[in-house]
């Protein structure tokens, strides 16, 4: 897949690691910053979007989107972003990513 994102902003704010724990996946251990779990609201515009060597479609290719977001180790010490949604403007571009990846993007219960 090939994108590009603009107008990329990064709104971040500390909050205790056992306040964020519950919403991560067992699996996964919080990346910390300073004692604190950061949980991130990062709103873009998407443009160009389209798969590697096909033509970007004007109206499919560019939304917003924005998603809210924490950031975690695996159990291999892999750092990583695990992500409490993903909203974006377009429903095929959001359908077409669960279908290339294979996954249902949720937030918590």
């Amino acid at each position: 897949m090939r994108q590009s994102w603009l107008d990329l902003t990064f709104l971040h704010w500390p909050y205790e690691p056992a306040t964020v724990r519950s919403l991560v996946p067992a699996g996964l251990t919080l990346d910390l910053h300073d004692g604190a779990a950061w949980i991130g609201l990062v709103p873009f515009l998407i443009t160009g979007l389209t798969l590697p060597g096909a033509p970007a479609m004007p109206w499919l290719s560019r939304f917003p989107e924005t998603n809210v977001r924490t950031y975690v180790i695996d159990g291999e010490g892999k750092r990583g972003v695990w992500f409490f949604s993903l909203d974006a403007a377009r429903w095929a571009a959001v359908l077409g990513a669960r279908l290339a990846y294979g996954f249902l993007i949720s937030g918590p219960a």
